[in-house]
């Protein structure tokens, strides 16, 4: 299950009284200014996500240093928390648990959020059905509802699609938001919900293009449209064209790249070509020259292996990325092995009369035709495995 990386951080417990940070330092504008980073993060694409681990362990560490009656305040114990259940290393509240702490909101919370940071998964599961998200603050009740349904997206789907939507109504704008609704999104599509799929997408497209996780997320969408149980109902590829066309130019090309890689990676040449035509890239472009690549590289595999042998002939090896030289490397071998001649059919190949009209079934032997079939599917399982190979 993918959840926030949980960060290896030695923090120094047990702090002298000189090192307390005083009580009117609020636990919670650290961590506000934690979440204001993620949310520019995926809102702006401001920053790294090296940027924000290394927030978290600056801001780990002066959540360690707070007194105890510091989390009597309900919007610092709900910081710390939210801290937790975003990633931040579980060490700062287990060591406050252990030393008795009392905080000024629902323990089952916290010990909530304790169980989803240290991967106890069924207990955090247990604690986490017992909470009223209606009756959480509006600042943590996101949060909650995004780890329930990352918990139990697996066993339980359809509630877990449920707490997605309340995650992103609860949490609207936010690092949160984005979260859920690229989750979301994916899960649909596994479930065959398409439909619900390319809403979703497009809300995401819509509202987070510059997040710093897009690229990720566009890679994920490429793999689920080239799917061939996606790619065969007749309105899919009409429902994909109006959506692809809805995108910022650079996106949609952006986009219309990975379906092809994607697409080539699996032997799906109808999306390689009809990525190639949704991109309408100019031909003195890098990328025009990289969706030629992969047209021509599919083409090889059909019967106008020709007009594929004829584009790849046309590309400047020297503009392309090592990757795909790569690929046109492979393309070009499998040309070679397209356009040689069939293999001549020994004495030793061809079956003896006999044996022919011995058949159990009555049917004839092997014959030079059938021979030819048989190393023309070999031929195509090696093409397959080159292609694949280099886009991977």
């Amino acid at each position: 299950m993918i959840r926030p990386a949980q960060l290896a951080i030695l923090l120094i417990w047990g702090a002298s009284a000189s090192s307390v940070l005083a009580a009117d330092e609020e636990a919670y504008e650290f961590v506000r200014e934690l979440r204001i980073l993620q949310d520019q993060a995926v809102l702006r694409g401001r920053g790294t996500p090296a940027q924000q681990r290394e927030e978290f362990v600056k801001i780990g560490a002066r959540l360690a240093e707070f007194g105890p009656r510091v989390w009597t305040e309900p919007k610092n114990a709900r910081a710390i928390v939210i801290f937790v259940l975003s990633g931040g290393d579980p060490r700062v509240l287990r060591n406050l648990i252990g030393r008795g702490v009392a905080f000024g909101i629902d323990k089952q919370l916290v010990l909530a959020a304790l169980a989803y940071a240290e991967r106890r998964d069924d207990e955090a599961i247990k604690l986490l059905e017992g909470l009223d998200l209606n009756s959480l603050d509006t600042s943590i009740a996101g949060h909650v509802a995004l780890v329930h349904a990352l918990l139990i997206e697996k066993k339980d789907p359809p509630k877990a699609s449920t707490l997605l939507d309340m995650a992103r109504i609860l949490s609207s704008g936010t690092v949160v938001e984005e979260a859920a609704l690229r989750r979301q999104t994916i899960m649909e599509a596994k479930a065959q919900k398409f439909d619900a799929f390319e809403t979703l997408a497009s809300q995401y497209f819509r509202r987070f293009p510059n997040s710093i996780f897009a690229s990720s997320f566009r890679r994920q969408f490429a793999e689920e449209v080239v799917a061939p149980i996606y790619a065969s109902e007749p309105k899919r590829l009409s429902q994909l064209d109006s959506m692809l066309r809805g995108l910022r130019e650079n996106d949609r090309h952006n986009v219309c790249l990975l379906i092809a890689e994607e697409g080539i990676a699996i032997g799906n040449v109808e999306m390689v070509r009809f990525a190639a035509r949704m991109a309408a890239l100019k031909s003195a472009s890098p990328d025009a020259l990289r969706m030629q690549l992969y047209e021509a590289a599919a083409t090889m595999v059909t019967e106008e292996s020709d007009k594929g042998l004829v584009a790849l002939k046309s590309i400047n090896r020297s503009m392309l990325g090592d990757r795909d030289r790569e690929l046109l490397d492979a393309a070009n071998a499998v040309a070679l092995e397209v356009r040689r001649p069939p293999r001549p059919v020994s004495s030793a190949d061809a079956e003896p009369e006999a044996d022919a009209e011995a058949s159990p079934q009555g049917e004839p032997g092997e014959t030079p035709a059938s021979s030819r079939i048989a190393r023309a599917e070999e031929m195509i399982a090696d093409v397959d495995k080159l292609l694949n190979e280099a886009i991977r």
